[in-house]
């Protein structure tokens, strides 16, 4: 048997095979999605994100035509499953969920990250941002921020606040607080919002800096009061407290929720990706599910989500050099 006729056959082998294992190859040129799309959430099932995320891409799935699993991967503060996506191949089947966190416009200012946030993604579309609240307990003797901040000058360091951790978004936004009114804080990290509120809650600090949908239920259930937040203007979804930019404090601390793929994934899947869970954000539905999680929702499209991450990372890089934030403990 000649060259030509062991090449035939060893093709005609690899169909053989092909067939009887029931492998799929997606036809030449074949158009985008041909198989499922996984979404990966960098943090453990059922915090924030996940409840966000769920619902969407359950929605998604009936536009885009293929299932959308989630896969969370947490560790390293959302890094983890951040770098995966990175490392992906940049073929729209791996995406990634709650882009635009402060493991992608905070931290990369503060240490080495085996990612790029700017250079390694790219964005599809925005979701939402929420914000951080300066938070105390209903029988606090403050009712209001002007109290807290004149109490606070006249006593420096000895009101203690609970935060989520060394330069996260919420210490960032306490830190400028004390700032801009001029006050001496005690912070204390924690693990999480949870833990925060929990010290708060036990009588451990005078008050706590956290993602205020998450303590919002204590809030209804008048445990503890919400001295202001930062938004830029206020939301009906919190009803009650001012923001911070209207007591004259103007800083941008809030979390951004957002999809992105890696860099280099053709224009047409982004295209699709972007159309399929814009549809399903648009949906009564959904929008009933942010509100009941309250998660104000903030739509980007692609072009616009490219440059609001832009002007963030470079607005957080900014913050973090003026504030001197470092993860000295």
């Amino acid at each position: 048997m000649g060259l030509s006729g062991k090449k035939r056959l060893g093709k005609e082998w690899v169909i053989v095979v092909i067939i009887c294992l029931g492998i799929s190859i997606p036809p030449a040129g074949a158009a985008f999605p041909e198989k499922p799309v996984t979404a990966i959430v960098a943090f453990a099932p059922g915090g924030a994100p996940d409840l966000l995320c769920r619902p969407l891409a359950d929605l998604a799935k009936k536009y885009l035509g293929v299932p959308i699993p989630i896969l969370n991967k947490p560790g390293g503060g959302g890094a983890t499953g951040t770098l995966e996506v990175a490392r992906a191949a940049p073929d729209g089947y791996t995406i990634l969920f709650n882009f635009g966190g402060g493991e992608h416009l905070v931290r990369p200012h503060l240490e080495k990250l085996p990612y790029d946030t700017l250079n390694d993604f790219q964005p599809i579309m925005m979701t939402s941002y929420y914000p951080s609240g300066l938070f105390v307990k209903e029988d606090s003797p403050w009712k209001t921020l002007e109290e807290f901040v004149q109490h606070a000058r006249k006593n420096p360091g000895a009101v203690r606040y609970a935060h989520t951790g060394q330069g996260a978004v919420n210490h960032l936004n306490a830190l400028s607080l004390e700032r801009e009114a001029g006050l001496t804080l005690t912070g204390i990290p924690t693990g999480g919002g949870g833990q925060a509120l929990n010290m708060l809650l036990g009588g451990h600090v005078e008050a706590a800096q956290v993602a205020v949908p998450v303590v919002w239920p204590q809030v209804e259930a008048k445990q503890v009061r919400c001295l202001a937040y930062s938004l830029p203007q206020r939301s009906e979804l919190y009803p009650g407290p001012p923001t911070y930019r209207e007591k004259g404090y103007d800083f941008r601390f809030w979390i951004s929720q957002g999809i992105a793929a890696p860099k280099g994934t053709p224009a047409e899947a982004v295209k699709k990706l972007h159309d399929a869970f814009a549809a399903a954000f648009n949906e009564k539905i959904f929008q009933q599910t942010m509100q009941t999680l309250r998660f104000p929702p903030y739509y980007l499209n692609t072009e616009d989500t490219v440059k609001y991450l832009a002007e963030m990372y470079q607005y957080y890089g900014q913050a973090v050099k003026k504030l001197g934030v470092t993860l000295k403990k």
